[in-house]
């Protein structure tokens, strides 16, 4: 069997190789739909996580400034109380 013919049998075999190992953009949409979903979850986790460190870390801060706030007031509130009237 010559060369060329050898090439003619093995065409259509190579054609239906190459055909195979070519994914189909059907598969290429949904794996790049469903990767990003994944991302987005991804991201929103990412996000809520963040959220939550923050609150976790403004909670006691937040209480310390209440707690000053109240020293201050109550402090003004002893002051005014404790000052002579002004009798003329």
């Amino acid at each position: 069997m010559g060369l060329y013919m050898r090439l003619i049998l093995l065409a259509p075999l190579l054609l239906l190789l190459l055909a195979a190992c070519e994914p189909e953009p059907e598969n290429i949409q949904a794996k790049a739909e469903t990767l990003s979903r994944q991302l987005e979850e991804r991201a929103n986790q990412i996000r809520a996580e963040a959220e939550n460190g923050v609150e976790a870390q403004s909670e006691p801060l937040e209480r310390e400034a209440d707690a000053l706030l109240n020293r201050i007031a109550g402090n003004a509130a002893d002051s005014n109380s404790a000052a002579p009237a002004n009798v003329q």
